[in-house]
């Protein structure tokens, strides 16, 4: 049987989640934000988060984190993990390694109001967030830039529109995600030959001419990493 005993001067390790989880409101990227309600970095905003339970899973911690620091009862429309950080000095409490988690919350306004040890919640702008605890603000970036790399490569901006939505929509959530305008005969044009969306059959009333309503191509699905 393997010893499993901890060798003499060996260093204990706390094991944390973060959540950097995301939504569109008002055609901009937002991220959810918590206000620190205890030391260290008492009333510093921060991604939600903590210490993982015995026995727990680490979506489940994430998840837990999640529902309990912002109120959000809502399961994520996508949910992995991205990233472990565990530089040294990250914590001032000892050496605390966190497994990054990247949510994306549904379409619309989604109500959330600090809770746990948090004295706030509050959805914030992603690329205009204040002076965040820790690392989070690492953690931010590099969840950024995982939302534009599965861009690339997979089906994520669907995951932050209704059911069917127009090309309009769908080219907001990437200049969001990117940060920065597309011309929009090319990315129409790349789009509907990717074959990842199909006609709804339907159309949206508004100024002008109707829209055509798309969604997603049946068989096709954000991969999980």
């Amino acid at each position: 049987m393997t010893d499993l005993t901890l060798p003499r001067g060996a260093t204990q390790v706390g094991l944390a989640v973060d959540v950097a989880a995301f939504a569109m409101h008002a055609a901009e990227l937002h991220v959810l934000l918590v206000q620190r309600g205890e030391l260290p970095h008492a009333r510093d905003w921060a991604l939600p988060g903590g210490f993982v339970h015995p026995g727990e899973e680490l979506h489940e911690a994430a998840l837990r984190e999640l529902r309990t620091e912002t109120s959000v009862e809502l399961e994520p429309r996508h949910l992995e993990q991205f990233f472990t950080f565990g530089e040294i000095n990250r914590d001032p409490r000892g050496r605390i390694v966190s497994v990054a988690h990247l949510a994306v919350l549904p379409h619309g306004t989604v109500s959330v109001s600090g809770g746990g040890h948090t004295l706030g919640a509050e959805w914030m702008p992603a690329h205009r967030t204040p002076k965040l605890a820790f690392d989070h603000q690492a953690i931010l970036d590099r969840a950024l830039g995982r939302l534009q790399l599965r861009l690339e490569y997979a089906n994520l901006a669907l995951e932050f529109l209704p059911d069917t939505f127009t090309l309009p929509e769908l080219q907001g959530v990437y200049e969001a995600i990117l940060n920065r305008k597309l011309d929009k005969r090319n990315f129409r044009k790349r789009l509907l030959a990717q074959g990842s969306l199909t006609p709804s059959g339907e159309r949206r009333s508004g100024v002008g001419r109707p829209a055509q309503l798309y969604r997603r191509a049946k068989g096709t699905r954000t991969p999980a990493l």
